[in-house]
C-alpha cells in the first residue's frame, strides 16, 4: 500500500509540474521536443497505473515483477545521469523534493528492497474481466493526456501578431530605437523577451537553451530582451541552468506595448523581417532548426 501511495504520489506531482519534467526528458537529447512531451506523459501515465495496481492489491505476482523491473530500470537511467555528468534533481518527485541522481539511487534501492517484501503479500481474489481490466489499465494514460495535453498536440496560435505587435516591433529596430542594438536587424537572430520574474519565462529560456546546444546555434545569432528595469540576472541563468546571451533591458511600458503584455515571445529574424513568432506553447522546435540550417 505505501509502494502504491508512493508510484501515485509521484505521478502526481510530475503532472503538477509537468513542463518541467517534460523539459527534463528533452535536455537528455535523444528525443526530439514533440517526442519529449509524449514519452514524459507515457511515463506518468504507466506510475500512475502501477501505483494503482499496487493500491488495488490484485495479480501480485506480476505487478511486483513489474515494480521491481521499473524500479530496477529508473536505477539504470540514473547511473546513466551520472555518467554523462547530471547532477540536477532527476524529477522522481517533481521540484516539490529535489533528488539528484545519487540520492535517487539510494531511494530505489530501498524501494526495491521494500518491493522484495511484498511477495508473500495475500492479494485479494478478486479478477475482473479483461474487457473490465483493459479500458481501466488505459484510463491512467487518458488522465494525463486529458488533463495536460501535450503541446504539440493543441493548435496554440501561430501568428505572430499573437505574440507581439508587429508594427511597433518595427518601430523599435529603426535607427535609435530601443531594440537598435546588437546586430539585432543584420543576418539571422533569435530575438526572446522575457521577464526575469515570469515562470514561463525561465522555462522557455531554459528550452531554447537545450535548443541551442542540440542545433548548434551560434551565441552571437541570439539575444534576449528583457523587460523593466535593470537588474542582476544572475538567478534567473540559475534558475533556468542556462548561460549569459546577448542582453538588453527595455523600459516596462515599451516592452508591454511590443509583447502586447502577453510573455514569452521568441521571434525570428531574417535580416531584420520577422520570418516566425512563437510564445511558449506554440514554440516549433522543427521551425527554429529549418530557421537557421537554411
Amino acid at each position: 500500500m505505501l509502494l502504491g501511495a508512493l508510484f501515485v504520489m509521484s505521478s502526481l506531482m510530475k503532472i503538477i509540474d509537468i513542463d518541467k519534467f517534460e523539459l527534463y526528458v528533452y535536455s537528455f537529447d535523444i528525443l526530439s521536443l514533440g517526442l519529449s512531451y509524449i514519452v514524459a506523459r507515457l511515463v506518468i501515465g504507466f506510475e500512475l497505473l502501477l501505483g494503482i495496481a499496487l493500491l488495488a492489491n490484485i495479480y501480485n505476482k506480476y505487478i511486483i515483477r513489474l515494480t521491481l523491473l521499473t524500479l530496477v530500470a529508473f536505477t539504470l537511467f540514473l547511473v546513466y545521469a551520472i555518467f554523462i555528468g547530471r547532477t540536477d534533481n532527476c524529477h522522481c518527485f517533481g521540484e516539490f523534493i529535489a533528488f539528484d541522481p545519487i540520492e535517487s539511487i539510494i531511494k530505489n534501492i530501498v524501494f526495491i528492497i521494500s518491493t522484495l517484501f511484498c511477495y508473500n503479500v495475500r492479494e485479494y481474489k478478486f479478477r475482473p474481466r479483461w474487457y473490465i481490466l483493459l479500458p481501466v489499465a488505459l484510463l491512467p494514460f487518458a488522465t494525463v493526456f486529458i488533463v495536460s495535453p501535450p503541446d504539440n498536440m493543441v493548435n496554440y496560435p501561430t501568428a505572430t501578431q499573437y505574440s507581439i505587435d508587429e508594427e511597433v516591433f518595427n518601430e523599435y529596430i529603426q535607427p535609435d530605437g530601443p531594440l537598435d542594438t546588437l546586430g539585432i536587424t543584420e543576418g539571422k537572430k533569435l530575438v526572446a523577451f522575457y521577464s526575469p520574474n515570469c515562470k514561463y519565462c525561465k522555462l522557455s529560456a531554459r528550452k531554447m537553451g537545450t535548443m541551442q546546444h542540440r542545433m548548434n546555434i551560434n551565441a552571437s545569432s541570439i539575444i534576449t530582451v528583457f523587460g523593466g528595469e535593470i537588474t542582476n540576472l544572475d538567478k534567473f541563468y540559475k534558475e533556468t541552468d542556462t548561460e549569459p546571451m546577448q542582453s538588453i533591458f527595455m523600459e516596462a511600458d515599451k516592452f508591454l506595448s511590443l509583447t502586447r503584455g502577453r510573455f514569452p515571445a521568441v521571434v525570428l529574424l531574417d535580416n531584420g523581417t520577422i520570418a516566425h513568432a512563437f510564445q511558449y506553447r506554440s514554440i516549433d522546435e522543427g521551425i527554429i532548426k529549418d530557421f537557421f540550417d537554411r
